[in-house]
């Protein structure tokens, strides 16, 4: 977007609290690195005019690449937001991408509403598309046409509608993921990939190790989702049914 719709998109934010976005938009106010553009003139406005302010101290670039040999730096993501916040511990950290991960803790003074998330049941889908490959090796056709549906659409609709569900998020929802449970998730996907000690191993080595790490997975899950909710109901006096 350029001109107009910029600036147009940049007014349809209006209602927001706290955005955060790769805004590709450079202004010596946040990007020190490079001159203004006329994309960061016009957020530099916006932001005055509608009382938005950039979450944490400068702390370098958050996107990077090398172009003919040259090193090319930029801060153009940003968490930005107005009201009753506290930005605590904003920090960035290099990732296999061209861009940063910025991560940061928030002081929320308001009332938590209740957000609809979609998510994927992984192991269903899996199955999904295992069987349907296994139809495929009993007859000379691809294995999609094995799916529910007649037309491609109604294929990835209906495969859709069986592997996603909605998750319900409100003020007694809890964060109960930690540094235990991404290092072993971590270790199940080398695991599924054959990467590091798995490299060794063969087939059937390989694809018994994956079950039995995926198994330690869902127990750390369940385990880590019931300390969380025990840890809930006792802070608030409530009974753990």
């Amino acid at each position: 977007m350029s001109g107009g719709k910029w600036r147009e998109w940049l007014e349809s934010l209006n209602e927001a609290d706290c955005l955060v976005e790769d805004w590709n938009a450079h202004n010596q106010a946040w990007d020190p690195l490079n001159e203004d553009d006329t994309r960061g003139k016009d957020m530099e406005e916006w932001m005055v005019e509608k009382g938005f302010e950039i979450g944490g101290e400068y702390d370098g670039p958050t996107w990077e690449r090398i172009v003919n040999g040259q090193r090319q730096q930029s801060r153009i993501d940003l968490f930005v937001s107005r009201g009753p916040k506290n930005w605590q511990k904003v920090k960035s950290d290099k990732c296999l991408s061209d861009h940063w991960a910025i991560m940061a803790e928030i002081d929320w003074n308001g009332k938590l509403e209740e957000v609809l998330r979609e998510k994927i049941n992984w192991d269903i889908l899996g199955g999904e598309l295992h069987m349907a490959e296994e139809e495929e090796k009993k007859g000379d056709f691809p294995w999609y046409d094995q799916l529910e549906g007649d037309t491609p659409y109604e294929k990835l609709k209906l495969l859709r509608q069986a592997c996603c569900s909605t998750m319900r998020i409100t003020e007694k929802s809890k964060r109960w993921w930690d540094e235990e449970l991404s290092d072993q998730q971590k270790i199940t996907r080398d695991a599924r990939r054959g990467k590091g000690s798995n490299r060794s191993l063969d087939q059937a080595a390989r694809i018994k190790r994956w079950k039995t790490d995926k198994d330690k997975m869902r127990t750390l899950v369940r385990e880590k989702k019931k300390e969380c909710w025990q840890a809930f109901c006792e802070e608030n006096g409530e009974k753990d049914p």
